[in-house]
């Protein structure tokens, strides 16, 4: 699989892991929870709409009234409330919401008969009614088995009187849950219902209803003279509400066709706002999110003492109220002010702006919020489910395709900085328009989704490369070297690698004669067994093999970077070569098969590790290039000229003393500026014989003369040839001493050929 299909299929994992967790009823809970708690405090409080307050029965009212404040404020006198409709309808309030309890007889029948009265003389006040819940459970008539549970919800009813007096009533239910987020315009489950901002709502939209009455005649609405024609003949507020709900949800295109006609109308923009914000409760499913504009008492807020006691002053507080109160849409309930307020009251609720030190919403502020919202058309918009997965899938496909192409480095600081960016442009966007857009699966599941697999693929492609490079290095790569590039392998796919290692390198005396005069299976069967012996040799000496050309192997060990380690490599990389020799000297002996007499060098120094071929990951080797192969193979080749068998430099053998060596001079080898000292590597201390030590003994005494221009030299090369006649090195430098008088000797012997 490539590296463009594996990315793809990781954007496609990861955006569809978005979708399904958003999709869950868990993940949208953490939506609720969290996401939108945060897009609240990122844009704080503004301020609500002038045409609501709240007048607010709470602990420094009841103090003012000399009313009883425990337990839950009750029970307060009917006439009071009397009084306050009466302050508010004289002051002109254009709806009064009473969020309060009218459905048992007050302890005074007179006080509420006084109650009714207020409420039939205002004309506009509006009661908000309790629920009563039933958990019914439905059995099999037959077996008496229970087959599943139903919750009946329905409101109680008004007092007789009340009910008669007041211009409207309708519950305001709340969910069920430990943050309210949402209430409902509509209640599914008491048969499509309005609740109580709805009923505010068309109660205060009655300025336009004749205007909306004549655009739905305009359009040629289903049903349309069902309808009280003007706002004056209305006499029942539930069944118009009822009616266009009905309208608006059976015809969803009605929407549309008035806001063609409104456009197109005279109608001022004040009407045209409110005829569009009705229609859009009319035509919505009935919930909707919360805009709170900020932390408890928001919305203007009067103590309910105030209202009462105003007008009992002189002109002046008079005036004061009217200017308080006046068009205005007035929500009287229970509302707190501190902790313990609200252990006593049991009417508030948690929400995004539940004050720090524990002070909650109110049920008549929330109830304030919600009409306000729809006042404004101005509620929290959740961002379409279609656009919300369309956004997850496209963010995680990107992703996918984009992360595992970058550094381990780029690849977090740009998941971080797109997380951060999405975040603010989430919070601007719900600033600016009150748009949610999903926040906690694109910064929690998406991005670390995405950047997890993108590490993963990165993993497995190392691991990858890993593999690649041992086949095409042939093992030759030191373990820690293969494991440092690949756990940096990010950096490395655009670097060259330097360390430093020793390298051995090998080679066949007369291997392309033998190689002509061979049956091509045959050669390659004795390579085998050839090649089986040296690499053994190399990897019991702790050294990987690089590479096997024809009859030569190359091998290397990699330097630490202390100094004891160095050595340690070093002593390895003499023991192999004289392991091969020894293994080598066995297999010939003991096969038929045509001997394999092997030379090998040995050097100490920097090598490159590079990368060959074509950027595309599948498509490029490693090699160890440099002057120490160079170099290597440059040794190598002079035992030809030398007679010898291994050799080694002076940077392999520097702080060794476990071996038996003898120095060959200083060699200048063509094409290179600096000298090498070339040791013979002859055999490790302990094991060597008496015949060994003297000819190195011998030989290190004349090569001393020889650098020192005596002509005693000779003679000393001569007594060797006497005792070792077969000693290459020995004839290599008597011929030169032969061939010019000593004061031409140069201790840096020029090498005028590569062998």
């Amino acid at each position: 699989m490539s590296k463009r299909v594996r990315q793809i299929l990781l954007g496609i994992f990861t955006g569809l892991l978005g979708c399904f967790i958003y999709l869950t009823p868990q993940g949208w809970a953490l939506e609720e929870r969290y996401g939108l708690y945060w897009l609240f405090q990122f844009r704080g409080a503004i301020p609500p709409p002038d045409e609501v307050m709240v007048v607010a029965i709470d602990r420094p009212s009841a103090n003012q009234l000399g009313l009883p404040v425990s337990p839950n404020f009750w029970p307060w006198p009917r006439d009071i409330h009397a009084r306050l409709i009466d302050r508010l309808a004289s002051a002109g309030a254009q709806i009064i919401v009473l969020d309060l309890i009218f459905h048992t007889p007050g302890a005074n029948p007179g006080h509420d008969r006084q109650l009714a009265q207020a409420i039939r003389n205002a004309g506009n006040v509006i009661i908000v009614e309790r629920l009563h819940s039933e958990l019914l459970a439905l059995t099999d008539n037959q077996t008496d088995a229970l087959q599943f549970r139903l919750i009946k919800e329905e409101s109680i009813p008004l007092l007789p009187e009340f009910t008669d007096a007041v211009f409207a009533h309708a519950p305001f239910p709340l969910p069920d849950k430990p943050r309210i987020n949402a209430y409902w315009a509509f209640k599914p489950g008491m048969g499509d219902a309005p609740t109580i901002p709805a009923i505010v709502f068309q109660t205060y939209a009655l300025q336009i209803y004749d205007d909306l009455v004549a655009l739905l005649r305009t359009i040629r609405a289903p049903d349309i003279d069902q309808l009280p024609q003007q706002r004056h003949q209305i006499s029942d507020m539930e069944t118009v509400i009822f009616f266009l709900r009905q309208l608006f949800t059976d015809h969803p295109d009605i929407r549309q066709r008035i806001v063609s006609e409104l456009h197109a109308s005279r109608l001022d923009d004040r009407k045209k706002q409110l005829i569009a914000s009705l229609m859009k409760v009319y035509a919505s499913d009935g919930a909707h999110y919360l805009n709170f504009y900020g932390p408890p008492r928001s919305i203007h807020t009067v103590p309910y003492y105030q209202i009462v006691q105003s007008a009992e002053g002189d002109e002046a507080s008079l005036n004061t109220l009217r200017a308080h109160v006046a068009g205005k849409v007035v929500f009287v309930g229970l509302s707190a002010t501190t902790q313990s307020e609200n252990e006593l009251i049991r009417d508030a609720y948690h929400t995004v702006f539940t004050d720090p030190e524990g002070v909650k919403i109110s049920g008549v502020e929330i109830a304030a919020t919600a009409f306000a919202n729809l006042l404004e058309n101005k509620p929290v918009k959740p961002f379409p489910y279609g656009g919300s997965l369309g956004l997850l899938f496209s963010m995680g496909l990107m992703l996918g395709m984009i992360l595992p192409a970058l550094t381990n480095r780029a690849l977090i600081a740009i998941s971080a900085a797109l997380a951060g960016t999405y975040a603010l442009s989430a919070g601007l966007l719900f600033t600016q328009t009150d748009i949610w857009l999903p926040l906690i699966t694109p910064l929690f599941i998406v991005i670390p989704g995405a950047t997890a697999g993108a590490v993963l693929l990165k993993y497995l492609a190392a691991r990858q490369e890993r593999d690649q490079l041992l086949a095409l290095f042939g093992q030759f790569t030191p373990g820690r070297v293969v494991a440092d590039m690949t756990r940096h392998m990010d950096s490395i796919q655009h670097k060259d690698q330097i360390v430093s290692g020793a390298c051995l390198l090998t080679d066949v005396e007369g291997y392309t004669t033998l190689a002509e005069e061979m049956d091509v299976r045959q050669l390659k069967t004795l390579l085998d067994d050839y090649f089986a012996i040296l690499s053994r040799s190399v990897r019991e000496n702790n050294g990987v093999v690089s590479e096997k050309t024809g009859d030569a192997l190359l091998a290397v060990w990699e330097a630490a970077k202390n100094e004891a380690a160095s050595r340690i490599l070093r002593e390895q990389a003499c023991a192999a070569g004289l392991a091969i020799l020894n293994n080598v000297n066995r297999f010939n002996r003991e096969g038929s098969h045509p001997a394999m007499p092997t030379r090998i060098g040995i050097h100490f120094g920097e090598l490159l590790i590079s990368k060959f071929g074509s950027s595309a990951r599948e498509n490029y080797i490693y090699r160890t290039v440099g002057d120490l192969v160079n170099t290597t193979s440059r040794i190598e080749a002079i035992n030809k000229r030398l007679g010898t068998r291994l050799l080694v430099t002076h940077e392999v053998l520097d702080g060794i003393n476990r071996f038996l060596t003898r120095p060959l001079g200083v060699f200048r080898f063509a094409g290179k500026s600096l000298p090498v000292q070339l040791h013979e590597l002859v055999a490790h201390r302990q094991t060597a014989s008496e015949a060994q030590m003297l000819l190195c003994e011998m030989f290190a005494a004349a090569l001393t003369a020889w650098t020192q221009q005596r002509i005693d030299a000779i003679e000393k090369w001569q007594n060797i040839l006497a005792r070792f006649p077969n000693d290459g090195p020995t004839r290599f430098y008597l011929d030169i001493c032969r061939q010019s008088p000593p004061e031409q000797w140069n201790p840096v012997i020029r090498l005028s050929e590569k062998s």
